[in-house]
């Protein structure tokens, strides 16, 4: 019984690891210009594009403005058409990144079972011949999102975020790559 104990054990152990080494969080930074009060500002209002050639407006980006929108509305801040205390744009960034994957090189297994005999136990081990593992290439995007004080022509908060937001349309990663974002953003103050 002792055997099937420490088997039953080390099993629930292994299982718990390969559950707890999930995906790593987005990578997350913001810097707020020397100086700024960025929460006694009110209002907000989209930076016109620098570049007219960059076309119309994408349904990713469109979806991009709107989760901003919706995350600095909780904030506090008003959206405004004329006049804001703050001008906002954002920009995307693609990337194919190549990771290394490294497997071990050396499997152990352990089984437990009792098909017709009173219980057993096994252990094996395996260790690869040949080369293993190799390169994981993941795309990931990088969303940075500027904040301008329009009136002192300065950019007074800058924050960017990396994940897994493709083109395809998924709400879901948008609105965590942009929480993540904006996390630093100060509320404005009441």
């Amino acid at each position: 019984m002792r055997v099937h104990r420490s088997a039953a054990a080390l099993l629930l152990g292994a299982a718990a690891l390969g559950c707890a080494s999930g995906g790593a969080p987005s990578n997350t930074s913001s810097t707020t210009a020397p100086g700024m009060d960025v929460a006694a500002y009110t209002s907000f209002g989209w930076q016109a594009a620098s570049d007219p050639s960059q076309g119309a407006l994408t349904i990713l980006d469109a979806n991009i403005q709107q989760a901003i929108r919706e995350r600095l509305l909780e904030k506090g801040y008003q959206e405004v058409a004329s006049d804001p205390d703050l001008r906002i744009s954002f920009e995307r960034t693609t990337a194919v990144v190549e990771k290394a994957s490294r497997p071990s090189p050396i499997r152990i297994g352990v089984g437990v079972g009792s098909w017709g005999g009173p219980i057993g136990g096994g252990v094996g081990t395996e260790v690869p011949v040949g080369r293993s593992g190799g390169a994981v290439t993941e795309q990931e995007t990088t969303l940075t999102i500027r904040a301008v004080d329009p009136k002192a022509n300065r950019e007074v908060w800058i924050g960017s975020s990396t994940g897994e937001v493709g083109e395809e349309l998924e709400k879901g990663a948008i609105e965590k790559i942009v929480a993540g974002t904006l996390a630093d953003f100060p509320k404005k103050r009441k």
